[in-house]
């Protein structure tokens, strides 16, 4: 076996090298002399090299794709491994581009790779019922010890109650909301970090991205855990007349629901259940949330107004409303009275 000759190989790329460089000095000598002519050499070579360069490139690439083409029909060993490869590229090439539409419908690569079933557990735990005087929804942590719900749920009730999943309940120490926008805000007493849902706008969502909605459906007609239901987006709604977003979803919500929040596949609350009819439903936008939360107000809570002084009659409705309320201590004092 002879060896390799190290020598000539060096030798002809020396060889290579030097003809590269004495090319470009003869270049660079007929570009800038004589310099009068410089200009227009500049302009005609630069398009001269341009044009053979698109050729050669052209020539080439019609060459390997007529031996690419070629290639296979010269032995049927040629063709089977072509038709293995080409098998194995296609299947990767389906399996891309199928990737990528998944990732596209769940709304990124992030909410991806987010657990749905995360999600609907958090949902299970945190969402609570909200009952008022007429009518019950539901609600949802927006901060430690605040619920966040529709404003007709607590209408006309200065003590609403909020039962939690696990049976117990609390009144709210204090209620501010706005009557127009149908949002109410409920402070109560115990902070809940670990029941808190964050924000999400929704207008980097995109149109089919999968959506989850928590209520109580009937509310406490209907006995058992936070119903949890699916669906998709759709678009965004402005209404000319009121100052709030909609976000319109293909998820069915019913009465009891009202004030549950709408999640992306990671939980982040994008709106709030609003208004729902067969197979469309609209959900306040979480951007809207934030843009009127300074304008909550307690001018239009119902406030509890008792005169126990009048009659007897009036001294236990007094004592039954306050009961109700949890407001322990303002009924006993009527005792003492």
């Amino acid at each position: 076996m002879k060896g390799i000759n190290y020598t000539s190989i060096f030798s002809g790329i020396r060889t290579e090298v030097k003809n590269e460089i004495n090319d470009l000095r003869n270049y660079v000598r007929r570009l800038l002399f004589p310099l009068y002519l410089f200009p227009i050499k500049i302009v005609t070579y630069s398009i001269y090299y341009i044009v053979r360069f698109l050729i050669k490139l052209a020539y080439r690439t019609l060459k390997l794709l007529v031996l690419a083409i070629i290639w296979p029909f010269r032995s049927f060993n040629n063709f089977l491994k072509t038709f293995f490869w080409g098998g194995i590229f296609l299947y990767f090439a389906f399996t891309e581009m199928r990737f990528n539409s998944l990732v596209e419908r769940y709304g990124g690569y992030g909410k991806f790779f987010c657990p749905e079933w995360l999600t609907t557990k958090k949902l299970k735990r945190s969402v609570v019922r909200v009952v008022g005087g007429l009518t019950e929804g539901s609600g949802f942590f927006v901060g430690p010890d605040e619920i966040l719900t529709n404003f007709h749920v607590i209408a006309d009730e200065p003590s609403p109650k909020i039962i939690f999943p696990d049976g117990s309940f609390v009144t709210p120490e204090m209620i501010r909301g706005n009557k127009d926008a149908d949002l109410a805000l409920l402070y109560i007493k115990d902070k809940h970090p670990d029941l808190r849902f964050f924000f999400f706008s929704p207008e980097n969502l995109k149109s089919g991205e999968p959506l989850i909605s928590a209520g109580y459906p009937l509310g406490t007609d209907l006995s058992g855990e936070v119903t949890v239901t699916k669906g998709i987006f759709n678009s965004i709604r402005r209404s000319k007349k009121q100052s709030t977003d909609f976000l319109q979803t293909n998820i069915s919500i019913i009465e009891g629901m009202s004030g549950g929040p709408l999640t992306d596949q990671c939980g982040k609350v994008v709106g709030v259940n609003t208004l729902g009819l067969a197979g469309i439903s609209f959900f306040i936008s979480s951007d809207s949330i934030q843009t009127l939360w300074p304008t909550f107000t307690e001018q239009d809570i119902a406030n509890i107004n008792v005169d126990a002084s009048v009659s007897p009659e009036d001294a236990v409705r007094a004592y039954y409303t306050y009961l109700k309320a949890r407001r322990m201590e303002e009924g006993f004092k009527l005792f003492i009275k």
